[in-house]
């Protein structure tokens, strides 16, 4: 009968290391996917953190330039403004000498056509 005990023993024992082989590398195998998971995770994750920080950089970037160019813009339209300001002047002011000009050929006019109107009359009386 010890013969048989040892035999079961041996048995159960070789049997149980066989399980403990084959438990043994299902884990290994499933701890080398999970390590190679979270590598790629990691991987991933740093890429993430590059690319947002380098997207914000540039965000940030455009919106200086949004910030300049709107008030580049300003600064143009402020500028044509002043510039119509003052082609608004210029022709006022040509308008207004164009004015005072004819008035003064007017009265020109108007005074040698009075001084032609004397003279006739005075021929006329004379005569």
């Amino acid at each position: 009968m010890e013969t048989d005990a040892f035999l079961k023993m041996d048995i159960f024992f070789v049997v149980t290391t066989l399980v403990v082989l084959v438990v043994g590398t299902f884990v290994v195998l499933i701890f080398y996917y999970l390590l190679r998971i979270v590598r790629d995770i990691h991987e991933i994750t740093s890429v993430v953190r590059r690319e947002s920080k380098e997207l914000a950089e540039q965000v940030h970037e455009v919106g200086t330039d949004i910030k300049e160019g709107v008030h580049d813009v300003r600064e143009n339209v402020a500028s044509g403004v002043k510039t119509a300001k003052r082609y608004s002047k210029s022709i006022t002011g040509a308008a207004i000498v164009r004015g005072i000009a004819e008035l003064i050929k007017a009265f020109t006019e108007e005074k040698e056509e009075s001084t032609a109107r004397r003279t006739k009359r005075r021929r006329k009386k004379t005569s």
